[in-house]
């Protein structure tokens, strides 16, 4: 008999019951984080094609 004590416990895996609460988050902050990710870079895609063109009918030559 050992008085050592064991940093991890070895317990039976509960498979049969998905943790869906969790399961749930972590595809719903996905989700999220992806839509925003694609609104922003919708966004900074118009502010790109705006900058453009206000560029092509700007005359000063120090800006460029």
């Amino acid at each position: 008999l050992a008085f050592t004590r064991s940093a991890f416990v070895v317990k039976k895996e509960k498979n049969a019951q998905p943790n869906w609460l969790g399961v749930g988050l972590a595809f719903g902050t996905s989700a999220a984080l992806w839509a925003f990710l694609l609104k922003e870079h919708d966004e900074d895609v118009m502010e790109y094609e705006r900058r453009r063109q206000a560029k092509g009918h700007h005359k000063c030559t120090e800006c460029s």
